[in-house]
């Protein structure tokens, strides 16, 4: 028995109690040890015994309780409501554990004899069982019933139970809040990875988008091929019919042309977390492998060749022979567009892999490196690994040019399809049968041809700013960094944008620009 219990019992020979579950004297104990008790409830619901006394007024007298010999008798006088396990009464002989509420407005209690074994604190099994008995009993508005018993439940674990029974809870509880943060952790760590992936993906998928913009594929020659014959004709004419319109610019196009040279590199991407490019994954047989999407799969830990993401410009040598002037979105490919944005939220820093010059005329790839990018302006400076003829170079014009001054584009819009284009049926034929139609090789059979010539466009400047030299002369995709030159063969500007939502005008730097960059590496 509990040692409270016992205590109690020695002192006043109790035989029974009621602990009370609901009601203002929830959890209080209230002894029974006289032969007749009288139960009652005061106005505040909570549970009053005090021994029946022959002449005493019954009237809030709710039942009387007369000891047996083994249990309490409960007698319910005429009016009067008791609920024993949950069945109206009037009379019963109560056994241990059974569950009487009192009245409408008094207390649920459970029944327990004193003679029976009582640990000092309940396990969870028993103050479950009670709370369940509660639930099953009560006849209070469910929604009550199981507010009352889930409080119950809580409060008698965190209060009845043993020392060791609630640690054994608060660790359980910290262990499963520690487990959830993990799993929230890792979940968010996964989500992250993703998202991570997902945007490498798409960095990759745009700079791949541009490179097959430069790829060539048999079908590509094939079709170059088929329609050879209308397009050169058209440019022949129309090269024909410029140097027919000025002897003054067949004689600036044919002066400068050695000087424009035809810009081809590559870059690759280094995943910032491993230090280690991206490159193809090979399968068993030795080829790359591909996404379910189609694209090349590209990963840090790949086996195969660096991932190479291909480009082309256009760029012209200054008379010093020492500068090849360029576009800086040339220079570095991966600044145009939103491309960088993406690489650096996939987590990936381009850098270059490779960088040639084609100078017309003159066989084989010269390697080129930058120099110096401007800041402010797209436009680049780089450096030949050779040096090059004293006779090529192009000079910068003394003064900004006006609106409807002449001006004639030079460079190598298209990249390499413009050149192909121009090289006649044999040499795409000669391409085909020894298989030479990649990146790098077209180009240098067509250099080793003597292929390798920019191609002209002549228009009118519109107008000139600080900034900017807008003309109508046509270019597009690949004639970026070509120089913009006047009837003296000086450059004005250097060729960066075009903006069709004008009319197919096109923008270049200002000479002025690139002369600050000059004067910045001390070439001036």
């Amino acid at each position: 028995m509990d040692d409270r219990f016992a205590a109690k019992s020695n002192d006043t020979k109790v035989r029974a109690f009621f602990e009370s579950l609901t009601g203002p004297s929830r959890g209080q104990v209230h002894w029974l040890s006289g032969d007749a008790i009288d139960a009652s409830v005061d106005n505040d619901g909570v549970l009053l015994l005090q021994a029946s006394e022959p002449e005493a007024d019954t009237q809030d007298t709710l039942a009387q309780l007369n000891w047996t010999g083994a249990s309490y008798m409960i007698e319910v006088p005429e009016g009067q409501d008791i609920w024993v396990n949950g069945r109206k009464t009037h009379h019963a002989q109560l056994l241990h554990g059974d569950m009487v509420e009192f009245g409408e407005t008094g207390p649920m209690s459970r029944y327990r004899l004193c003679d029976k074994s009582f640990p000092t604190h309940w396990s969870a099994d028993d103050i479950l069982s009670d709370a369940v008995a509660y639930a099953r009993t009560s006849r209070r508005p469910f929604a009550s019933r199981m507010s009352t018993a889930t409080f119950e439940t809580v409060r008698r674990i965190a209060l009845q139970t043993t020392v060791v029974f609630r640690i054994t809870v608060i660790l359980s509880l910290l262990l499963l809040g520690t487990l959830g943060y993990v799993l929230y952790e890792n979940d968010r760590t996964l989500r992250a990875s993703m998202e991570l992936e997902a945007k490498q993906l798409q960095a990759i998928t745009a700079a791949l988008s541009q490179a097959r913009e430069e790829a060539l594929t048999p079908e590509d020659l094939a079709a170059l091929r088929t329609d050879l014959d209308t397009r050169l004709s058209t440019n022949a004419e129309r090269l024909a019919a410029l140097e027919r319109r000025s002897q003054a610019s067949a004689r600036v196009i044919r002066n400068s042309a050695r000087s424009v040279v035809f810009l081809q590199g590559a870059f690759g991407l280094r995943h910032e977390e491993t230090g280690r490019l991206l490159r193809h994954v090979l399968g068993p047989d030795g080829e790359r492998l591909n996404t379910p999407f189609g694209q090349p799969l590209i990963t840090p830990d790949g086996t195969g060749d660096p991932a190479e993401f291909q480009f082309t410009g256009t760029g012209f040598l200054l008379v010093d022979g020492r500068h090849l002037v360029t576009n800086r979105h040339v220079a570095r490919p991966w600044t145009s567009g939103d491309k960088m944005r993406a690489f650096q939220a996939g987590g990936l820093a381009p850098e270059m892999l490779k960088m040639v010059a084609y100078l017309p005329g003159s066989s084989g790839p010269v390697p080129a490196t930058l120099l110096q990018a401007s800041e402010t302006a797209d436009v680049a400076i780089l450096t030949l690994e050779t040096g090059v003829e004293n006779d090529r170079g192009l000079a910068l014009a003394d003064a900004p040019p006006r609106p409807g001054d002449e001006v004639i584009l030079m460079g190598y819009p298209t990249g390499l399809r413009a050149l192909l284009a121009q090289a006649g049926s044999a040499f795409l034929e000669s391409l085909q049968d020894a298989g030479a139609t990649d990146f790098w090789t077209a180009a240098r059979r067509m250099s080793e041809s003597d292929l390798i010539m920019p191609l002209a466009s002549r228009g009118i400047i519109a107008q000139v700013t600080a900034n900017a030299v807008i003309y109508d002369a046509e270019t597009t995709v690949g004639g970026s960094g070509g120089p913009a030159l006047n009837s003296d063969g000086q450059v004005v500007a250097i060729n960066a944008a075009i903006l069709p939502e004008f009319g197919g005008s096109n923008i270049g730097v200002p000479v002025a620009e690139l002369r600050q960059l000059l004067e910045h590496i001390g070439a001036e």
